[in-house]
């Protein structure tokens, strides 16, 4: 019948808490429709399977969460698809550039980035990401823009309003933030998502009756919780870039006019600095694990936006399977941890922080400071 809706017939295909949920995830960012899946990688490969068939080009942006770059490089190369990356960083003529020496150019069929990135809070301009997409858009085959929008949350940048097409969530992190329910969302038209849950039925990939009801819970302080982190954020990393145990600090709000390429997409695109900090202790893995070992309130943990703060050392953990050159390329070194910051109070936190660098055994020559500075440490 004309304008007949899909009605409560079995909880994989919807049911009323999932339907509630998606409801309210599309006020956040200005969305038509929402998917929500059963966790965030399942959110991503169904969304990539969808829209993507042998033959086509899939552009994707590096650093990325390991767990998508594993299954673009993986998995998706095993159905013919063609792919291709690029890092933070490159112009658009650059950009323009690495599609046509593909080889695949007139079959570009999506760019998928994240941004910030994982683990490094690189920005990618989702607007001339946009304009790329467009102009390799034909009358047959429209290029979409997909956005993890994971490490702002729905809070701190909307992707659809910057051009793109589609925006996923792993919502077990800033959308759950409790660490007690795994899930996923996409977000995009009417049109994109109608085409995304027939799949996620088929698949099986999405999340059940508790687990909406559990984020539908969540979403009620989802403002004051991510509020109270940023401002505990720029605390930490103030801290973190005053101690001499740390050699650099890569948090969004330490950015200036001195790198102005980030900085223009920064005030372009985000409305918060978020509350993701990773910095490179001096040193290396040694004096990474030796501070990871020894923090007592912040817990050792791969995972990201819940109210405790986490730590984790990504190339060892999150980022375990990137290739060691390409860990090098993206700055993903030995030295480098990643914190996920909470909303425990602030001082606690450095006072945490403070105490686990003291553990931390540095070589002189590491140093580059003075004798009677180095006593200090």
């Amino acid at each position: 019948m004309p304008n007949e809706k899909l009605g409560l017939i079995y909880s994989r295909i919807n049911n009323p808490d999932l339907e509630i949920l998606e409801n309210r995830l599309t006020l956040w960012d200005g969305a038509e429709e929402c998917a929500v899946f059963d966790s965030g990688m399942a959110a991503i490969s169904t969304t990539l399977l969808e829209f993507l068939k042998p033959g086509d080009l899939l552009m994707y942006s590096l650093p990325l969460y390991g767990g998508t770059e594993h299954f673009i490089e993986t998995v998706l190369t095993k159905y013919g698809i063609h792919v291709v990356y690029f890092k933070t960083g490159e112009t658009h003529e650059e950009l323009t550039e690495i599609i046509r020496n593909s080889g695949h150019a007139g079959s570009l069929k999506m760019i998928y980035i994240e941004t910030p990135a994982n683990p490094t809070n690189d920005l990618i301009d989702i607007e001339c990401c946009a304009q790329l997409a467009k102009e390799f858009s034909t009358e047959k085959n429209k290029v979409l823009v997909a956005v993890d929008n994971t490490y702002f949350g729905p809070l701190w940048q909307h992707p659809l309003k910057l051009g793109a097409d589609i925006v996923l969530y792993s919502a077990t992190k800033y959308i759950g933030g409790h660490s007690d329910v795994i899930a996923g969302a996409v977000l995009g038209t009417k049109e994109i998502i109608k085409r995304i849950k027939p799949l996620r039925t088929f698949l099986g990939s999405m999340a059940g009756p508790w687990t909406g009801w559990l984020l539908l819970r969540s979403l009620e302080t989802l403002k004051p919780r991510m509020e109270t982190q940023t401002r505990n954020a720029k605390h930490v990393a103030e801290f973190l870039q005053q101690h001499t145990k740390v050699e650099k600090v890569y948090y969004l709000g330490f950015l200036d006019e001195t790198n102005p390429t980030q900085y223009a997409i920064y005030t372009k695109q985000c409305l918060s600095a978020g509350a993701m900090v990773s910095f490179d202790i001096r040193g290396g893995e040694k004096e990474a694990f030796q501070f990871l070992n020894n923090l007592k309130l912040i817990k050792l943990a791969v995972s990201l936006g819940s109210t405790e703060s986490l730590a984790e050392h990504p190339a060892t953990m999150t980022h375990c399977d990137v290739p060691d050159q390409e860990k090098i390329e993206l700055n993903i070194s030995d030295r480098l941890i990643r914190l996920s910051v909470g909303v425990e109070h602030y001082e606690d936190l450095i006072g945490d922080l403070k105490q686990a660098l003291d553990h931390v055994v540095v070589e002189r020559e590491v140093f580059n400071i003075t004798s009677k500075e180095l006593e200090a440490v």
